[in-house]
């Protein structure tokens, strides 16, 4: 399974609720409507979000979203045939245009690793913390990879309230191959981020509590020869996912 991730936010003079009902009310119908070789799509609707360090000029950069878009693909060749069909180009595409600020979106191309199934998307309530995850310079993706998940599996040992608030753990780990497809939001051809982590809480009361403590424990095994990630360039969002469609 593939997942297209892209990360947007709202055109300017358009505010957050206006985008989110177009989003939800206008854009996921109009893709139900033709699904093309798209197996599932979520919409995850930003509600609060974090990023940069204490001190730390970086803070500045503008990294607000307002959802988070996730395609689901069976393979290549269906992700490819639905980018390229004329209701993509010609319907989906320029309705976009009308929500998304289309330069700085921020989309990638992912392979999901399930850590901790995450409970039933119809759970009331439910938070998805969103963790786009920036690489230390200096590191291949492999390794990346491998410490990621290594500090994160360190992290739950500690057994700490953070780590038993968890109720799921995915992580989305940074494919190639679909660079120019990344156009289709606006994205540079680039990806940005290596990687997206997706933790799932009971209540937003219980996201805003404990994922920050998850995330500083995090922040404490990435550092000299077990480093993996720029914590300054990374970013959270706190989300509601929505389920557009799901296909069996």
């Amino acid at each position: 399974m593939l997942n297209l991730i892209a990360a947007i936010r709202r055109k300017p003079g358009m505010t957050h609720q206006a985008f989110l009902h177009h989003l939800q009310h206008v854009h996921g119908p109009l893709a139900a409507a033709n699904p093309l070789r798209i197996r599932r799509y979520v919409q995850n609707h930003v509600f609060d979000s974090s990023f940069g360090s204490e001190k730390d000029p970086t803070y500045l950069t503008g990294f607000g979203r307002d959802s988070v878009t996730e395609l689901h693909f069976e393979n290549m060749e269906a992700l490819a045939a639905t980018m390229t069909d004329p209701y993509t180009r010609e319907v989906i595409g320029p309705d976009g245009a009308h929500f998304n600020d289309m330069p700085s979106a921020l989309a990638l191309l992912t392979r999901p690793s399930m850590l901790m199934p995450p409970p039933a998307p119809e759970e009331e309530g439910q938070v998805k913390v969103l963790h786009f995850v920036r690489m230390a310079e200096g590191l291949a993706l492999d390794t990346f990879n491998a410490r990621w998940q290594t500090s994160h599996e360190k992290v739950l040992a500690d057994d700490e309230p953070h780590a038993r608030a968890l109720r799921g753990y995915i992580q989305y780990r940074q494919l190639s191959g679909a660079e120019k497809i990344l156009r289709h939001f606006g994205s540079r051809e680039e990806p940005a981020y290596e990687g997206v982590a997706a933790l799932y809480y009971n209540s937003p009361d219980d996201a805003l509590t404990h994922f920050p403590s998850y995330e500083r424990s995090l922040r404490e095994r990435s550092s000299g020869a077990d480093g993996f990630y720029d914590p300054s360039r990374s970013f959270v969002l706190y989300s509601r996912a929505v389920t557009v469609f799901q296909r069996s």
